[in-house]
């Protein structure tokens, strides 16, 4: 009767490490759509945090205690960063997740 708690246990941390992956995703998508547009004409840093909460904190997102943050660079370059945790199906583990996105600002400059 060994067996049983064994491959729940097994279950649980293969769900576990799902979820890592899942959430690993989603803020890399959240670093990426939120630099997208802090970084597009017309957008902005608020602009770019909003958009990268949305997603980070989203419905479905396994991502927990997200935080989102927004650099400008020298060189007209915008640097975003979200990181958060997993979310924990098995106590006393929860991973780290972390994404960043940084490139240029689009910015239209008339003849000079």
């Amino acid at each position: 009767m060994v067996v049983v708690p064994v491959l729940m246990i097994l279950l649980l941390v293969a769900v576990q490490f799902a979820l890592w992956m899942h959430a690993s995703q989603v803020v890399q998508l959240a670093a990426s759509e939120g630099d997208r547009t802090a970084r597009s004409a017309g957008g902005g840093p608020a602009a770019g945090l909003v958009a990268a909460r949305s997603v980070a904190t989203g419905p479905g997102s396994d991502v927990t205690n997200a935080t989102v943050s927004f650099t400008m660079l020298a060189g007209d370059a915008a640097w975003l960063q979200v990181s958060g945790r997993a979310t924990s199906v098995v106590p006393g583990l929860s991973f780290a997740v972390s994404a960043s996105a940084v490139g240029p600002v689009q910015e239209f400059r008339g003849s000079e």
